[in-house]
């Protein structure tokens, strides 16, 4: 059990950190502590989605999921910079620890979406990518993600998860 939880802990870690790098989402006056807390009560509510997840089956479910992620945010509207995570944010930390625990097989069905982020949009061949900080709803979230279900469609993948796993790579490899 505790080599479960040591990489769980990880996971998170790298979800939070990739989420968050590049969209400057605490105000000056956030402490560590704050942080911690937040980022601490943020994996229960990610972790309830995550539960909840098996039953999604329609876009819109899962987008209210990553809107519900954002709601919640607001709830530590003191440390954070335009009071919430924007749906941006919100997309990559969901989609992103979605696809962690798929890949290490936690999750047994493959996430309905993927991490929205630059580099994957220049890999579906998207030659102007959305800054995905900067999402303040679904219209360019849902876009790209037609965009490559059109692509799976000229592919040997099962889904799109399985797609953006072909896709994504690294900048330093």
């Amino acid at each position: 059990m505790k080599k479960k939880e040591f990489i769980l802990d990880e996971v998170w870690m790298l979800t939070v950190n990739a989420a968050f790098q590049r969209a400057n989402v605490y105000t000056e006056n956030a402490t560590a502590l704050d942080k911690k807390s937040f980022k601490i009560m943020l994996k229960g509510f990610i972790d309830d989605c995550v539960n909840n997840n098996s039953s999604i089956t329609e876009d819109y479910e899962h987008i209210e999921k990553i809107i519900s992620v954002s709601r919640y945010s607001s709830n530590f509207s003191g440390i954070l910079n335009r009071g919430r995570l924007n749906f941006g944010v919100s997309q990559k930390l969901l989609n992103l620890y979605l696809k962690y625990l798929w890949c290490l097989d936690i999750l047994k069905t493959p996430p309905p979406h993927f991490p929205i982020d630059r580099i994957i949009q220049q890999n579906l061949g998207i030659y102007q990518p959305v800054a995905w900080t900067q999402m303040q709803d679904e219209t360019d979230y849902i876009n790209i993600i037609e965009i490559a279900r059109k692509r799976l469609l000229v592919s040997d993948y099962k889904n799109i998860a399985e797609l953006e796993l072909a896709l994504f790579s690294r900048r330093n490899n």
